[in-house]
């Protein structure tokens, strides 16, 4: 009965237009009644649940990509990656990928990456002469890289969620955030050969712009490879290294004199608010995580799909289609905390590695971003782009091929994430 109140009221709530995190307050609250449970509990379930040492590790990074934004690091990233792959098919449209690649590997968030570095690629896009829709679409769907590479604020949430190391996780976002990459390089390059879009002739490699553009942004291209760096070594945590990239690109905003006064209060401004808002989400989640689990609905549900089939192929596909349609109403985050918690009892009984799950997961509820009515990607896309929203969903159709390519392989083929973890920590 509680159960069945929780999921009742918060999609009420949700239809109402109700803020997601308040529509989870409330309906734990609903449910706790509901199932004559005591309402006192949610308090400590709501500090156990954003209690987690490595959550500390959220608002660094969520500061890091911010002072990255404000700090000018964004421009020089993506005037490099210009001068190095312009002489492609599609030139800047690769470029808008390969910077993507780049800041993933500082801010751990595709808002950001969306947000700060994409209107800096839509922008030279649109100068020039490139097809408004494919520069917008392109870079939704590279901004997706921000939580797969590491570090990522997603990974940091599964982690705690699923009992899997931050760092392990990290490491296993490499590979498939390179073979996302590569995807969607592959579809700019088609778009590109078949003369549909409106797109620019390749330009000549100019070796000395890449060495000009390299001296330019040399530290800020250093920053991705000083915290890959510190990740792979072991050297330090993972919130060590938020905090890394929080004091570095403090330090290299500085250098590039592009921080204020007025920039470093926005900043920490937004850091506050954003990072107040996901570690409440956490704690609320774990509070509908508790309700679940007095009505016994994660073994309930764990008994109903292993009957419908045992072999774990179809499982995970059976799985896709839900988070997928789950996407099309939720953000990702949400779907993160409420689904983790009731699917573990299930892959574990198939032997699935919570760590492979922990990236074909995030990969998942990432493409939610770009999936209509609620996908926040493309509502962010909309507002900077100045677009109608039907028309970056047009857009953006053509990058869900490429995408959908790689969450299967990703899927299927779990070496793909696993290798490098296993080589790495054995």
């Amino acid at each position: 009965m509680a159960a069945f109140v929780l999921i009742a009221v918060f999609f009420v709530v949700l239809i109402a237009g109700m803020p997601i995190s308040m529509g989870m307050g409330v309906s734990t609250l609903a449910s706790l009644f509901a199932g004559h449970y005591s309402l006192s509990t949610l308090i400590l379930q709501i500090e156990k649940g954003a209690g987690s040492y490595s959550l500390v590790a959220i608002p660094y990074f969520v500061l890091a990509a911010s002072l990255m934004n404000k700090g000018g690091i964004t421009n020089k990233i993506f005037d490099f990656a210009e001068s190095l792959c312009s002489w492609m098919h599609g030139g800047l449209a690769q470029v808008n990928v390969i910077s993507s690649v780049i800041f993933a590997g500082i801010s751990g968030t595709a808002n950001a990456d969306a947000a700060g570095l994409g209107l800096v690629e839509i922008e030279a896009m649109d100068r020039k002469g490139y097809d408004r829709g494919w520069s917008v679409a392109i870079t939704l769907a590279s901004s997706i890289l921000g939580p797969i590479i590491p570090p990522s604020v997603c990974f940091i949430v599964y982690g705690c969620l699923a009992g899997v190391s931050v760092t392990e996780l990290f490491v296993a976002g490499v590979v498939p955030g390179v073979l996302i990459a590569a995807a969607l390089m592959a579809a700019n390059y088609v778009i590109a050969k078949s003369g549909k879009k409106a797109c620019p002739p390749p330009q000549k490699f100019d070796l000395r712009e890449v060495g000009r553009t390299f001296k330019h942004g040399f530290f800020a291209l250093m920053a991705p490879v000083i915290l890959l760096a510190c990740l792979f070594s072991g050297a330090v945590t993972a919130t060590e290294t938020g905090i890394i990239a929080s004091v570095y690109s403090f330090v290299v905003g500085l250098l590039y004199r592009e921080l204020s006064v007025q920039n470093l209060k926005e900043t920490f401004v937004e850091t506050i608010e954003n990072s107040a808002v996901i570690m409440f989400m956490i704690g609320m989640g774990n509070g509908i995580g508790y309700v679940l689990t007095l009505e016994r609905v994660p073994q309930n549900l764990t008994s109903l799909l292993l009957g419908v089939t045992e072999n774990k192929y179809v499982m995970l596909l059976l799985i896709l289609i839900v988070l997928l349609i789950m996407g099309c109403f939720i953000d990702a985050t949400t779907i993160r905390i409420i689904t983790v918690p009731l699917l573990l009892p299930v892959i574990d009984a198939l032997g699935i590695s919570r760590l492979h799950f922990g990236v074909i997961h995030t990969v998942v509820t990432l493409l939610g971003m770009s999936t209509p009515p609620v996908g926040t990607g493309l509502l962010v896309m909309a507002t900077i782009s100045k677009m109608k929203f039907d028309d970056v969903v047009k857009a953006f159709v053509p990058f869900w091929i490429p995408l959908a390519a790689a969450l299967l392989l990703i899927t299927y083929l779990p070496q793909i994430t696993l290798f490098l973890p296993h080589l790495i920590f054995g």
